[in-house]
């Protein structure tokens, strides 16, 4: 399998402008939240906390070693379980960093601007957030959208935008704060998590108990071993997202147990 990389072309392989990108959103961002241009856009010098600073530069480099690298060369080129791989890193690991970094001001101005912060208030709102986010990610892996992506770079971005997006809203009533705004009590976040994670089932079931490979791109790839068969490569792709989304449903639902006193966890 290793010597897959080794003959790879290095543009190919590491991809220089997802580093580009990756570093121009830091210092982007390092400019907003401190310094003058953070005084001058929000009156404080230092507008995100060091801790939010480091979520999202680390949420940044997750993405590039996720979107370049080897993992995303065995994705894009021989294996749908290291694609779907790649699918949970950005949703469950890179996605939840990059919204903890961004400053509470940041927010406050996406909830009220005019046209834009009515959008934002109904498609964050817990049932339509999870709705979204499970029937688009359902629609994404349909045979012909997902063949589509493989074949096409710029439907590709456009993927994995998306998979940003539905992934924030998705995220939102769980990990962003703001004053004035009603906040889920940890029981209505253990049943959120539990709606999602019910939501997801019918893809993940599709995946396994079909009788034959869905994605003609994988079908045809070159074989890296003899014993993941364009049908074993789709299941463990399906197990993949399914114990990814757990393991970040459950990690969330302990965490939040864990800091609350069972007197206040339904109020």
């Amino acid at each position: 399998m290793w010597g897959v990389f080794a003959n790879a072309p290095f543009s190919d392989l590491w991809q220089p402008e997802i580093m580009v990108v990756s570093a121009v959103l830091q210092i982007v961002y390092l400019l907003l939240t401190h310094g003058s241009v953070a005084e001058r856009v929000y009156r404080k010098r230092h507008v995100a906390t060091g801790r939010q600073t480091l979520s999202f530069i680390a949420g940044c480099w997750i993405m590039y070693f996720s979107f370049a690298g080897p993992l995303d060369y065995l994705s894009d080129n021989y294996i749908f379980s290291a694609h779907m791989v790649q699918h949970m890193i950005e949703i469950v690991i890179m996605t939840p960093l990059i919204l903890r970094g961004l400053p509470e001001g940041f927010y406050e101005r996406l909830w009220r601007a005019r046209g834009l912060g009515r959008l934002i208030r109904v498609w964050s709102h817990p049932v339509v957030a999870g709705a979204v986010f499970n029937g688009i990610l359902t629609l994404f892996h349909s045979p012909y959208l997902y063949n589509l992506a493989l074949e096409n770079e710029n439907f590709h971005l456009f993927e994995h935008t998306v998979f940003f997006v539905i992934a924030s809203f998705m995220w939102a009533p769980l990990t962003i704060r703001l004053p004035g705004v009603r906040q889920l009590t940890n029981g209505q976040k253990l049943l959120y998590l539990l709606y999602n994670y019910n939501l997801m089932m019918p893809i993940v079931i599709l995946l396994l108990v079909s009788n034959h490979p869905w994605y003609s791109f994988y079908v045809s790839a070159p074989r890296l071993a003899a014993w993941l068969t364009p049908m074993a490569d789709m299941q463990l792709g399906a197990i993949i997202m399914m114990v990814f989304m757990a393991g970040a449903y459950l990690a969330y639902g302990i965490r939040a147990y864990a800091k609350q006193d069972e007197s206040i966890w339904y109020q």
